[in-house]
């Protein structure tokens, strides 16, 4: 009996000492707010995206595709000059999706994030 109280003290030390080690560990490696660049006002040209799948869906034909996975959590992102720059709250994206469109807004040129002011369809043809 006392063996077995003996295993069980040496259990339960092992298995606490494995957790204020992970909660040492997560304090260790938690990241450190990143610092805001240089904030410029913008107006970029450009298709509206998914952040799963990126500059691949940045044209008509992944219309389908980006609407879907932005429902599935994706962020909205512009690809606009061989960049993709994340977009910040975006009222009914899907309307924009598949067309070209001009966004307007304050981009965070550290965080590649542009505070959009509007976005419009550009005119075909």
């Amino acid at each position: 009996m006392k063996k077995l109280i003996a295993i069980c003290a040496i259990a339960v030390l092992a298995v606490t000492s494995a957790g204020w080690a992970c909660d040492k560990d997560k304090q260790a490696t938690t990241p450190v707010a990143e610092k805001s660049g240089e904030v410029k006002e913008v107006a970029l040209v450009g298709y509206l995206t998914d952040s799963y799948c990126g500059a691949s869906n940045a044209n008509a034909k992944g219309k389908g595709c980006a609407v879907d996975c932005i429902k599935k959590g994706a962020k909205v992102q512009l690809y606009a000059d061989q960049k993709l720059y994340t977009l910040d709250k975006v009222a009914n994206p899907e309307t924009y999706i598949g067309a070209e469109v001009k966004v307007t807004g304050m981009l965070d040129e550290a965080t590649g994030t542009i505070t959009v002011k509007s976005i419009e369809q550009t005119k075909q043809g």
